[in-house]
């Protein structure tokens, strides 16, 4: 066998890393790209096609370098030079979710108005699908825009309503979601229903409208409501809290994938968070606190302070994306 035949029988290499077997093609110059040069196969286009294009990957932190400290200076640095398109992009984002509350309230108001338990839930979940329809492309869009503005690019605002192509993969991709937490929903409702049953001295029959429920709800002692809010707290921050962290990442992985699928970036979501959960939670309140601060502080600071949250987030993805060994599946 000759020397060709043996590169062409153990497959293709890469033409950057030689010693490392391709894994795909890059989708504008076709040379074959490894997991490397493709980034774990986040990127479709090879490195220097990505160079070409202003695509380059300037974000300085990674699994390695990362600390809290350095990923607020890197993103506060960032903010300060593009904070005027990031306040604009924060606005766009805020009316869709002013616009997609409004419109689930709307449905949630609809099945109350029946007095009955099932079509509240059902119309419930109608809307929370419709909202997921208004806010999901936007704030991809804005990710985008924000991971643009950390790897040393302009704030591009066309870049919000760049990933409207997205939409099926985040639906499907939230649907997925709301199958993977929703076993736990029914496991700590059951228990919630259970000890509210038993404390109450009621059947479940008598619980088939909402004005029965109300009216069982007044008799309740405040003893038996403590216990319920007391389980409903270890649940949450015991396996809910595990399961649900990783979540977080969805829509930043999404809107830093080329031609993202939805198990593709649930994998994704779960194997950037092995080892990082604390530090998802401890952006969520530091990114909450600088929120909650700029409406405290009145409206206009509100909308710089939802840049600055979205961008502490798509820089602690981009941070604990790349870099280390990272496992499938924590």
């Amino acid at each position: 066998m000759s020397y060709s035949d043996d590169g062409r029988a153990r497959g293709a290499t890469c033409p950057l890393h030689p010693d490392d077997l391709a894994q795909r093609t890059c989708t504008r110059c076709g040379n074959f790209m490894c997991d490397t040069c493709s980034e774990r196969g986040t990127q479709s286009h090879c490195p220097p096609c990505r160079a070409r294009e202003g695509l380059g990957r300037d974000f300085p932190l990674d699994r390695d370098n990362w600390s809290f400290s350095r990923l607020f200076d890197v993103c506060l640095d960032a903010f300060k030079r593009e904070w005027v398109m990031l306040s604009v992009g924060a606005l766009l984002v805020f009316a869709a979710s002013i616009g997609g509350n409004l419109l689930s309230q709307m449905f949630s108001f609809i099945g109350a108005a029946t007095d009955s338990v099932v079509a509240m839930v059902m119309t419930t979940l109608v809307g929370i699908a419709l909202t997921w329809v208004i806010q999901g492309a936007v704030t991809l869009g804005f990710l985008r825009m924000a991971m643009d503005v950390l790897q040393g690019q302009r704030a591009d605002l066309a870049r919000v309503f760049s990933q409207f192509s997205k939409l099926g993969t985040y639906l499907l991709t939230m649907l997925l979601t709301f199958a993977l937490v929703l076993p736990l929903v029914f496991v700590g409702l059951g228990i919630l229903v259970a000890i509210f049953v038993a404390g109450a001295g009621i059947s479940l029959a008598e619980l088939n409208s909402l004005s029965e429920f109300d009216g069982a709800m007044r008799g309740v002692s405040p003893g038996l409501i403590g216990l319920m809010v007391l389980v409903s707290a270890v649940l949450y921050l015991g396996p809910g809290m595990w399961l649900m962290l990783p979540l977080v990442l969805v829509q930043p992985a999404l809107a830093d994938q080329e031609n993202p699928t939805a198990l593709e970036t649930l994998r994704l979501a779960y194997t950037h968070a092995k080892g990082f959960r604390l530090s998802i939670l401890g952006v969520l309140a530091l990114g909450g606190f600088i929120v909650a601060l700029g409406f405290i502080l009145c409206c206009l600071p509100a909308l710089p302070a939802m840049g600055l949250f979205q961008l502490l987030l798509a820089g602690l993805y981009l941070a604990i994306s790349r870099g280390g060994r990272q496992e499938r599946f924590g």
